[in-house]
């Protein structure tokens, strides 16, 4: 009967390379979810941009893309775009990319969560694939607050901090007036000065 034992053993590892090989020869997914606006806040736009890439050695096959619980509609108003899309195929080595506009209408915590990505990994794929976006983490939203993940600006502070203002011009332009316009004032003086003195030539 020891005989059997590495029949055995050669028929397992035969399975599980298999295996392997199949997990190998199949499509994989690898998506990323982040924001193209540098701040949020209540009532304006906001940005999202997603990037799906097929690292695999398959096409991907009813790929979805759904968001829905990053973004409820009772928090954020969906300006452009949706939170649900599909795409028939994504070839090996192929990418796709989706962007949506929200606005946000609450103020306070929000979960930054992953979208949920599912997908067939090749033709003959019986079980749908699940994976999910990157995510940046927890945002914080205020009114009258900007969202920047390591710092919140007040919108006064962000105006006198980032906005060009008249009056700095002003204070600009008198700092500088003193060193250009009283030497051109000069320059002017002397040339008049001197083109009235010049005596002028008689024609031949």
């Amino acid at each position: 009967m020891r005989w059997w034992l590495p029949l055995l053993f050669v028929i397992y590892l035969s399975v599980t390379s298999g295996q392997d090989a199949d997990a190998n020869d199949a499509a994989h997914i690898v998506a990323s979810k982040f924001a193209l606006s540098q701040y949020a806040v209540e009532g304006m736009d906001y940005v999202i941009d997603y990037r799906l890439h097929n690292v695999g050695e398959k096409a991907a096959l009813r790929v979805t893309l759904d968001d829905r619980d990053g973004f409820p509609t009772q928090a954020f108003e969906i300006i452009r775009g949706l939170l649900q899309v599909r795409w028939e195929r994504i070839s090996s080595g192929g990418n796709v990319s989706h962007a949506i506009v929200v606005r946000p209408r609450i103020v306070g915590v929000f979960n930054y969560s992953s979208a949920l990505i599912t997908y067939y990994p090749s033709e003959d794929a019986k079980e749908v694939r699940i994976s999910h976006t990157t995510a940046p983490g927890e945002g914080y939203l205020k009114k009258n607050f900007y969202l920047m993940l390591s710092y919140t600006y007040q919108k006064k502070v962000y105006d006198q901090k980032f906005s060009a203002k008249l009056g700095v011009w002003l204070v600009f332009l008198m700092l500088v007036a003193p060193s250009t316009v009283i030497p051109f004032a000069l320059w002017y003086h002397s040339k008049t000065k001197y083109s009235q003195g010049a005596p002028s030539k008689k024609s031949k």
